[in-house]
């Protein structure tokens, strides 16, 4: 496992790999997959999807300069029976998994991929990942006690399908309901949304 670093404070050079998955660092050059992400509205369908790639280039560049972001590109592994050529292709991102602002943690996969378990997979090895090369919290993260937990945020499980299955995954991961917070509903603005939070001790951190 690689050392951080980078020209940018959240820029780093970690990678791992689950059963079927590979995760490296996010480029700025990853903007064409980030914008087929964050621009289809049943991946972004409780907020605003993206209109322009610039937007995908500006949350990038964002993120990188954050010094309390740790991201990844998630890609398919190569499938060893394919031929060579195949697999010197350059391999599609399919989705994005990490911190979004330690120690909130989020995901977001291609529909084309949903059904796979790939969310799952990718969840449980960032977590693990995570507390293997950070055992006492990411050192960026300023209260001791938010050092001991990763968290995620959702909205309601009646709100959406989508909702529903980001709860299960959430689950099946160790996170467990801990508090609910209002926030403005970004294609709404009179409307305010309820979101659910949810928390996953780290190994032996539980209180």
């Amino acid at each position: 496992m690689a050392s951080s670093t980078g020209n940018f404070p959240g820029a780093h050079n970690y990678t791992f790999k689950t059963e079927r998955l590979c995760f490296r660092p996010l480029r700025p050059d990853d903007a064409v997959d980030v914008f087929a992400l964050k621009s289809d509205p049943r991946v972004f369908f409780w907020t605003e999807p993206q209109k322009h790639e610039s937007e995908s280039e500006a949350w990038i560049r964002a993120r990188l300069e954050s010094d309390c972001y740790l991201s990844f590109c998630v890609e398919e592994l190569p499938d060893t029976r394919l031929e060579k050529a195949k697999q010197d292709e350059k391999t599609p991102v399919i989705g994005i998994v990490g911190g979004t602002q330690l120690p909130e943690i989020g995901y977001m996969f291609r529909p084309a991929c949903w059904g796979r378990g790939y969310a799952t997979e990718a969840v449980k090895g960032f977590i693990k990942f995570y507390w293997e090369s950070f055992p006492d919290g990411h050192p960026t993260i300023a209260e001791a006690e938010e050092r001991k937990f990763l968290k995620a945020v959702t909205g309601p499980a009646e709100e959406a399908p989508q909702t529903r299955a980001s709860i299960a995954v959430l689950k099946k991961c160790g996170f467990d309901y801990w508090t609910a917070q209002e926030e403005t509903n970004s294609q709404r603005p009179e409307q305010t949304t309820v979101l659910l939070v949810w928390r996953c001790w780290g190994p032996g951190h539980r209180p």
